[in-house]
């Protein structure tokens, strides 16, 4: 629509609307965005009226699972801003350039490169992109279906039963729950993508399970939004090379690590007295040296105690996903998956 105006020699003037204050939605956004070591990564932004994203990146390297993003998202209207917020510290910024185009900005609210270089468009459709990511949320499974509440964005899914989809059920199962089908955080490697609707015709997104991290009952999702810190944390140990860490007769307590940063060292046990060494860390690499010292353990702890060992002399890399740490060795796999526990 054109507004017409009087010019100041009374000769009417055609004036464009003003620019909206926040995108038409629900709409996907496609174009570039700027990345660390690289000149431009394609993308594509999936945005709902309810505050909810979805940012699929292509092309980035290095680790895939980093690459896509969910999160909420909220206009600032005073500069036609949308903040974009995915789990980070400092949230992603796009200007507002009409309804059809979002420009990225950087850190100061600049555009992020010259001209329209890093703008994503959008035709006023919504076709939701299939994303790969760490999901982090509570499971729920009762009556033969599952589904899964992601925590940053509170949206809800049902979890396809494929890939290692049966190693989550069987997990959530075995543990003692208040009520049936009562819900436990859980997180995985895991992606969302397209599937038919279990009731019903069409397709619907759907959550896959691709590698489970392990299930925390103690845990909710207002508990997981907030990350906890590597250093001065004591860290109970969940799982060693994909196994389960289980109370012994010999040893019910924690195994646990206790890291004090680079200067303080770190404490570990296996169940059988402590053991202390230190460690460096450089961005997400860290390396552990081994103990001075080791206490004597007896039969099953001796090899409880090795693996423990074995584990921290090859971690080579690690991740924080709200209050569970995971160690991976060289070639990026899971070594251990630890819990963030405070002490009263």
């Amino acid at each position: 629509m054109l507004v017409l105006v009087a010019a100041c020699r009374g000769s009417p003037t055609a004036v464009a609307d003003p620019v909206p204050a926040k995108p038409q939605l629900p709409a996907s956004y496609r174009g570039a965005l700027p990345c660390p070591g690289c000149a431009a990564t394609s993308a594509q932004l999936d945005l709902w009226p309810d505050g909810t994203f979805h940012l699929r990146r292509n092309g980035l390297p290095g680790d895939e699972l980093a690459v896509d993003e969910v999160g909420r998202w909220r206009m600032d209207p005073d500069a036609s801003t949308l903040l974009l917020y995915g789990g980070h510290e400092a949230p992603l910024r796009m200007q507002v350039v009409g309804w059809r185009t979002l420009r990225a900005l950087d850190s100061l609210g600049q555009p992020a490169g010259p001209g329209d270089a890093f703008d994503l468009q959008t035709d006023g459709s919504l076709q939701p992109a299939d994303l790969s990511l760490r999901l982090h949320g509570m499971f729920t499974y009762l009556a033969d279906a599952a589904r899964f509440e992601e925590c940053l964005t509170g949206r809800s899914y049902p979890v396809a039963q494929e890939h290692d989809y049966l190693a989550l059920e069987k997990e959530y199962l075995a543990l003692s729950k208040s009520a049936p089908g009562a819900p436990v955080l859980a997180s995985f490697d895991g992606a969302l993508e397209q599937r038919p609707r279990m009731a019903g015709e069409g397709a619907e997104q759907a959550v896959i399970v691709h590698r489970l991290t392990g299930l925390w009952p103690g845990q909710s999702c207002d508990r997981a939004m907030s990350h906890a810190s590597l250093s001065n944390q004591y860290w109970r140990v969940d799982r060693l090379r994909g196994l389960r860490v289980n109370p012994l007769a010999e040893s019910p307590g924690d195994v646990f690590l206790i890291l004090r940063g680079d200067r303080g060292g770190y404490v570990a046990s296996a169940g059988c007295g402590r053991y202390a060494g230190s460690y460096q860390v450089r961005g997400t690499w860290i390396a552990f040296d081994a103990p001075a010292r080791r206490p004597d353990c007896p039969t099953p702890l001796r090899d409880r105690q090795q693996t423990l060992l074995d584990t921290l002399a090859a971690a080579r890399t690690w991740a924080i996903q709200g209050q569970v740490l995971e160690l991976f060795d060289a070639e990026g796999l899971s070594l251990a998956a630890l819990e963030a526990v405070y002490l009263h």
